[in-house]
């Protein structure tokens, strides 16, 4: 049964604050939550006996509905947010792509028309930049004062969305000048382009030689260029989607080295830290589903990066949730690995598999879990004041978390999810229900039929 929520409290759980887990009741207000206080017998409420209470996660990596081009797109802004509700997700901020001579205020404009329709979860907006004429560098303050103070520069994907060094200068001066932050994918464009040429050169087009196309050394020499360029201009810097433990350790050293330096954020996805490259070598399916850019990368990376991500020294954990349907990347293969959609799963399984895989083992501690995905990512993200914990004020983004069930993961949400990498893992927890700014919108694992759409976050960064 829906419940939309006037006042309810959640009762007997053990609820995650920033102090740590303690056993309390959490009461809800319309959206907000109005207190946390001491267990009492009250009427209504919902017993949690058992059960983690934790704040909605935050995914602040995503691609929903993305387009390709010849008609193709990541799976669609309703099955993905789907996904994520279904798993414990009540927030994303995803990617507007402009066209090349698309002003970045068209594309805004664009993908908010393809979301709005659509979403369940609440969503906020990165703004990619591909060209750095001074017409398209003068709208990013103007998007700042909108609420979207984030962007993305890539170093990657010439003749598409790659900027040269020059351009990548000119962007993140306009982004320092704007007090914004600049998200890079960091990987060096050329060089991944020679790889590849080499590999089809001699037919090596089998999905198991796509990470020879994007060798660790692209990655490392990428996050050089980036770490230089931000020095030379003060601009504030995120290392998105970082495959290899040196990327985070770099990053890091470069800290270190300048401590009074603008900041230098590094995040890490659920797929470089629990699956690896032997993924291509896999059946055909799992092997395609595998197919996403930086690759899955050797077995002792991922551990490596766990153990960097606990101590802070990569802030949070995203997705980069690009998902697919099998058929579509199938059919990009027929081309070899090089015309497959690249792109992973995984806002519908970060929030569960980060605890089986990461707290159950002992790698991560509960409340640095809690932090990873969901309190830093919405401090960082320009959302500290209203998401991301569970505090009197703040919106009412709650998940029910039962620690118990053992079992093999399945997709969540849409049945064409069939090429998600994480079918058949063994986890252990389960989200169980889920409310969004007081709105009860998944109940017993199951979404609310007539949930309604989630709404654009404007965000500012402090």
């Amino acid at each position: 049964m829906r419940k939309t929520i006037e006042s309810i409290r959640l009762s007997n759980g053990k609820v995650a604050t920033p102090g740590g887990f303690l056993e309390a009741d959490v009461v809800i207000e319309g959206e907000k939550i109005k207190a946390i206080e001491a267990p009492v017998v009250a009427s209504p409420a919902i017993d949690c006996t058992g059960l983690l209470i934790l704040p909605g996660a935050v995914d602040p990596h995503t691609h929903f509905g993305m387009p390709i081009g010849g008609g193709r797109q990541s799976l669609g802004w309703r099955e993905s947010s789907e996904a994520a509700l279904l798993g414990g997700t009540t927030t994303v901020v995803d990617f507007a792509n402009p066209e090349r001579g698309e002003t970045l205020s068209a594309a805004v404009a664009r993908w908010k028309g393809m979301a709005d329709p659509a979403i369940l979860c609440d969503y906020g907006l990165h703004c990619t930049v591909i060209e750095t004429a001074d017409q398209r560098l003068a709208e990013i303050p103007r998007l700042v004062e909108e609420g979207i103070p984030t962007f993305k520069g890539f170093l990657a994907y010439p003749g598409r969305l790659m900027l040269e060094k020059p351009e990548m200068k000119r962007l993140m001066q306009a982004v320092a000048q704007a007090k914004a932050l600049l998200l890079v994918h960091a990987e060096d464009g050329a060089m991944n382009t020679v790889a590849e040429k080499v590999l089809c050169d001699v037919g090596r087009t089998a999905p198991r030689w796509h990470p020879l196309a994007h060798p660790a050394r692209s990655e490392t020499v990428a996050v050089e260029t980036a770490l230089n360029l931000a020095r030379e201009t003060g601009c504030p810097l995120e290392i998105v989607h970082a495959s290899l433990s040196a990327t985070a350790q770099r990053v890091a050293q470069a800290r270190h080295e300048h401590p009074d330096g603008p900041p230098i954020l590094c995040e890490v996805c659920l797929h470089h830290l629990f699956a690896d490259e032997g993924m291509y070598e896999a059946g055909h399916e799992a092997a395609l589903g595998a197919i996403c850019s930086p690759p899955l990368r050797a077995p002792e990376e991922g551990p490596a990066l766990l153990k960097l991500l606990a101590d802070g020294t990569v802030d949070f954990l995203s997705t980069d949730h690009c998902e697919f349907d099998l058929k579509t990347k199938a059919a990009g293969a027929a081309g070899g690995f090089a015309k497959v959609p690249n792109g992973c799963g995984g806002v519908g399984e970060r929030l569960t598999l980060s605890y089986a895989l990461g707290v159950v083992p002992g790698s991560l501690t509960p409340e640095r879990w809690i932090e990873a995905i969901a309190t830093r990512p919405a401090e960082l993200m320009g959302l500290g004041d209203r998401k991301g914990k569970l505090a009197v004020g703040y919106d009412a983004d709650i998940v029910l978390f039962d620690p118990a069930p053992e079992y093999r993961w399945q997709p969540l949400g849409q049945s064409d999810r069939a090429g998600s990498i994480w079918a058949g893992m063994p986890v252990a927890g389960r989200v169980r229900d889920v409310f969004l700014r007081g709105r009860q919108v998944v109940a017993n694992g199951r979404l609310i039929p007539d949930t309604p759409n989630g709404c654009f976050l404007e965000r500012t960064l402090r």
